[in-house]
């Protein structure tokens, strides 16, 4: 029971800060699970049922009422799969501390750079050319990988790229992500569950906790608007940068 309620509190507000801000409850789910004495593949797998559950009601919060480039989030999400299957067939013998290191330099470099140009994000900017938009696509493969892995930052990255190649402001691109990240996380998913990685009794409270923070926290962001979700953006981003880094 206490093991449990861990579990469910810590999806519960893990996940309204990353809805609120893309860092991704990973950051904060995984090594509570690894703290509990659950392996690592396990602790991933149930990382992505949990997300497949509340990404989509976030991605509606912050899309709802707005334009949808339904062309690309088909292709962006498409190619971002291949990226999903390279990361799952080497999650077991990838070296964590290293992918840790390196993307928590991106992004304080990336929070950095928003911060230090006031406008980003702000406001969206729909006159950008069709080859400029093009170049959101490789990313993809980026990303897509990275969210079999562990996924923590990711939705700050595709934050920070939509903003120069897209033109989106922060609640476009948070919607935007989670929209996209549905299907890397069902893919993920279940190629985990797959190879064996499935328990009722870690997934279940993971799945109602962050099903709740998904939701609670993408309609209070949405609400607040674009310049709550920047300093939510800044000031979590920074900690998951800094807790990447030093590595506790």
């Amino acid at each position: 029971m206490v093991e449990t309620l861990i579990l469910f509190f810590t999806a519960l507000v893990a996940t309204a800060l990353s809805s609120m801000s893309g860092g991704g409850a990973s950051v904060i789910n995984v090594p509570v699970m690894l703290w509990l004495g659950i392996p690592f593949p396990l602790a991933i797998s149930t990382q992505k049922v949990s997300s497949a559950f509340w990404v989509l009601p976030a991605a509606y919060n912050y899309l709802k009422g707005r334009l949808i480039d339904w062309r690309f989030l088909l292709i962006f999400s498409s190619l971002g799969l291949v990226g999903s299957y390279l990361g799952v067939l080497i999650i077991i013998k990838t070296n964590q501390r290293i992918m840790e290191i390196v993307v928590g330099v991106l992004i304080l470099v990336l929070v950095v750079y928003t911060y230090s140009h006031k406008d980003v994000g702000l406001a969206e900017h729909k006159n950008y050319s069709l080859f400029r938009q093009a170049l959101t696509y490789p990313f993809a493969l980026v990303l897509g990988f990275y969210e079999s892995i562990f996924g923590s930052g990711n939705g700050i990255l595709m934050a920070i790229i939509t903003f120069y190649t897209k033109g989106f402001d922060f609640i476009n691109a948070l919607g935007y992500y989670f929209a996209v990240a549905f299907t890397w996380v069902v893919f993920a998913a279940g190629l985990l569950i797959a190879q064996g990685y499935f328990s009722w009794s870690v997934m279940i409270p993971v799945v109602f906790g962050s099903l709740i923070g998904g939701y609670v926290g993408s309609r209070y962001a949405r609400y607040q608007g674009n310049k709550f979700i920047k300093i939510v953006f800044g000031l979590f981003g920074s900690l998951l940068a800094i807790k990447l880094l030093l590595g506790f």
